[in-house]
């Protein structure tokens, strides 16, 4: 045999690895069971249907092709992101509580987000920057694909079937929430943004290293895993964000507080 070729069971064992791998990120993001009927609806009868069923309307955001809706659920606290295309709704996922502007304590409370753990109410004296954003988008990253095809076998002089996982790159519409607290900051992005091999994250959170914050840029870099680390750009006086890597994004940010702009 090759030695360009793995063993048998090598080879088993490394397809079982990357199924598991592939359910494991198709799991990141589902449909609540309640809402499913609604994917393909027309958008005004979907949203009188959220509406029936609990959900209140949280924010937009539009896109070049298509725009998302952000629907809480108190009862449940369940947050749902709805993408819209062509006046139909695409998609509807959950996602994180703060994308419906929901920071852990009571939906009314009109003093927005604010993180205890990330340095808020901090005493001490001197100003620090604080600044909690959404931003939501459009991006790729890396994920691998089951490829089936046919090889020519010098060995046997014929083809043979062949299949494997490949690298490929993956459209998404997600969004990411960065909190910045000083010199520190962190980032959170959408499940569906990590790439299978990733580093090992605080609940879904990566420090940004290098964070450089002026009046008008914000910029820094994170680690999902050794060879993907995503440079972050935010551009303060247009709002907009990208991230450059082999996870690439590029959006528009709100921010998270209230009761004030970033």
């Amino acid at each position: 045999m090759s030695d360009k070729r793995l063993n048998t069971r090598a080879c088993f064992a490394l397809l079982s690895l990357g199924s598991a791998m592939l359910a494991t990120s198709a799991l990141a993001q589902v449909t609540p069971s309640d809402v499913r009927d609604l994917i393909g609806a027309r958008g005004s009868s979907g949203e009188a249907e959220l509406a029936s069923r609990g959900y209140v309307n949280t924010g937009v955001q539009s896109g070049d092709d298509r725009k998302w809706t952000y629907w809480w659920n108190a009862r449940r606290g369940v947050c749902l992101s709805v993408s819209t295309v062509n006046g139909r709704y695409d998609s509807i996922v959950s996602t994180p509580a703060p994308d419906c502007r929901q920071g852990g304590g009571r939906a009314d409370d009109d003093r927005g987000y604010r993180p205890p753990e990330f340095g808020y109410g901090r005493p001490g004296g001197g100003y620090r920057e604080h600044i909690a954003l959404v931003c939501y988008g459009e991006g790729q990253r890396m994920t691998n694909q089951m490829k089936s095809g046919y090889e020519w076998d010098s060995d046997k002089h014929r083809y043979v079937p062949r299949s494997g996982f490949e690298l490929s790159r993956q459209d998404y519409d997600t969004s990411v929430t960065i909190e910045i607290d000083g010199g520190q900051g962190r980032i959170r992005p959408a499940k569906n943004m990590i790439p299978p091999l990733h580093s090992s994250s605080d609940g879904g959170w990566y420090d940004i290293a290098n964070l450089s914050v002026s009046r008008d840029f914000i910029r820094g870099e994170f680690k999902l895993n050794g060879a993907n680390r995503p440079k972050m750009t935010i551009d303060r006086r247009a709002g907009r964000i990208t991230l450059d890597g082999l996870t690439k994004f590029s959006g528009t940010c709100d921010p998270l507080d209230g009761d004030r702009k970033f």
